[in-house]
């Protein structure tokens, strides 16, 4: 009876192992025909990859990220960050520069200084990354800041240059660029501290964008 009961198992082994290998081979069949992620080729994409993941990351962890964890998470070699950017410092040079490059792009053709801070909030809140890394380094005593761009080419200077209507002046300003930039790093932590229930927060970045508009061309108090 044992012997049959042997026989019995290594046949059900048998046709065990047969069905494991033919799902095997179905898997090996499923995986031929799905795409592999592709690693980026070429010195355009591996900077795309590179400052997507180093401002991901950064706003993330704060400025002592390891250089390594960037290029792990763009899927490429460390050695290609050094040859098309450089070391640390030079990425996060090139992330903050980007940055403000791209918020002075967007103000280029606007005349309105209302509408460009409303737009400068609504996008520092939809992407927050900058603002978080901002604090970061603010905060963080041994983080050497990274040299900006011209003045000429920053947002403030975009927003001065503005007459239709142009900004009250510098101490609307200074208010705003707080707001910009801290209202992204804080928004949850605030809202909390208000008791400011969920069915209320509907909206609110684009309420406090209007009013911010109003208060940098000295029209807060105007309707009032």
């Amino acid at each position: 009876m044992e012997t049959g009961k042997n026989a019995v198992g290594g046949a059900s082994g048998a046709r065990n192992g047969d069905d494991n290998r033919r799902d095997d081979d179905n898997r090996d069949d499923d995986n031929e025909g799905s795409p592999s992620p592709t690693r980026p080729t070429g010195r355009d994409e591996v900077r795309s990859a590179v400052m997507r993941e180093a401002r991901r990351l950064l706003s993330e962890r704060g400025p002592n990220v390891p250089l390594r964890d960037i290029a792990d998470a763009a899927q490429v070699n460390l050695g290609l960050i050094h040859r098309h950017i450089g070391r640390k410092d030079a990425l996060l040079t090139e992330v903050m520069q980007d940055a403000v490059r791209y918020g002075a792009a967007r103000l280029e053709n606007l005349d309105d200084a209302g509408e460009a801070v409303r737009g400068m909030l609504l996008g520092a809140s939809s992407h927050p990354e900058i603002s978080r890394l901002l604090a970061w380094l603010a905060l963080d005593r041994e983080a050497a800041f990274p040299p900006m761009v011209d003045p000429s080419q920053r947002p403030a200077a975009a927003l001065r240059r503005m007459t239709s209507p142009p900004p009250a002046g510098d101490v609307e300003l200074l208010l705003v660029f707080t707001a910009v930039y801290g209202w992204p790093v804080l928004r949850g932590a605030l809202l909390d501290a208000l008791d400011i229930p969920e069915a209320d927060r509907d909206g609110i970045d684009e309420r406090l964008a209007d009013l911010l508009a109003r208060v940098v061309t000295g029209a807060a108090g105007s309707d009032r």
